[in-house]
């Protein structure tokens, strides 16, 4: 199952993006993939694009206390996260 999620981050893109370096080990434990990312001119907000081979396992993956601590310290402000949708179809160029 993919999903659209957006949320609101406070130490730039690049540091998500490190972030997301930083959380392989959870999301292969998880089974989670991430596919896309962008962010706004400021990069203050991201929207992703990410794939969980198992959808049971994706409230554990966020609630992992280590994966939580993770995302603060990167940045992310966790209560402004918004799944915008599921995703049944999609193409990158």
């Amino acid at each position: 199952m993919k999903f659209l999620i957006t949320f609101k981050i406070n130490n730039g893109f690049d540091r998500w993006l490190k972030l997301v370096d930083d959380l392989q080990p959870y999301m292969d434990k998880y089974e989670y993939t991430m596919m896309f990312a962008c962010t706004n001119d400021d990069e203050t907000r991201v929207w992703d694009m990410g794939e969980a081979n198992n959808p049971d396992l994706v409230n554990d993956f966020l609630g992992d206390q280590e994966v939580i601590k993770m995302r603060r310290e990167a940045g992310v402000d966790l209560e402004s996260s918004e799944v915008v949708s599921t995703i049944s179809k999609h193409k990158i160029w």
